[in-house]
This record gives structure tokens, sequence and C-alpha cells, in this order.
């Protein structure tokens, strides 16, 4: 199984101050005992780090970069052609307040066919998200 990470999930795994703090932590000890190969996008990589700088500390940052070293398994890099389709989906979306990295990540989903998402957006479909 080939699953991508999502800034949300993310930045809940590293406040425990979040309210998925503990579902986190659980679907990732869960996942653990699978073989699952953990993706993330760079985008989602920035994104997750500026988040967690403002809600946490640079230094939880810090712990986050040497985890993502050392559980990620794959580095999706977000390309001219996977851009211009995740541009294609994001001006395709009708509700104010759309992000354009969710939308960059149902189209890595869709060309690396993966099969599926944590996070916790309900922007992405249900059937998508692990561990819902």
């Amino acid at each position: 199984m080939r699953v991508l990470l999502d800034s949300d999930f993310l930045v809940g795994t590293f406040r425990k101050d979040d309210p998925h703090h503990d579902k986190t932590k659980r679907i990732l000890r869960r996942l653990q005992r699978k073989e699952v190969e953990l993706c993330i996008t760079n985008l989602v990589k920035q994104e997750s780090a500026t988040v967690i700088s403002h809600k946490v500390s640079m230094d939880a940052v810090r712990q986050y970069m040497i985890t993502l070293k050392q559980d990620v398994d794959t580095v999706l890099w977000i390309d001219a052609a996977l851009e211009a389709r995740a541009w294609k989906i994001f001006l395709q979306q009708t509700k104010k307040g759309c992000s354009f990295v969710d939308c960059a990540n149902l189209a890595t989903i869709e060309y690396y066919k993966l099969d599926g998402i944590l996070s916790f957006d309900t922007f992405y479909p249900i059937k998508l998200r692990i561990g819902q």
C-alpha cells in the first residue's frame, strides 16, 4: 500500500494539543505493522514545516525534519506537469477557501496511483482517507 501524507495529519502528529494528535499516533502505529510506503510531496513537506513553526516551535520543526528522513519512504516532487494538473483541479473548485496544496495532493494521488491519503481534511473523498 502506498499512501500520501497531508499537512493536517503531520501537524497533528507533532502538536500535542492538536485535536487529532492521539488518532495520528494510533494510525501510525497500526500502519507500521503493515507494509505501507509513506509518501510526501515537497509542497506538503514545506507547508507542514511552516505550520509547525507557527503553532509549536522551531525545535519541533527540527524534530519533524529528522522524523521525515527516518520514516518517509518517498518524496514526490511537484514538477511542471503535476503543477499544471493541480492548477486544473484547483480552478475547477467552487468553494471559497480551497487549498492549492490539497489539489496538488489529489493530482499526485491520481498520477502516482497511490492508495490514499493520511488526512482528516473533508476536501478529500472518504474513500481516499486512510484510517477514517
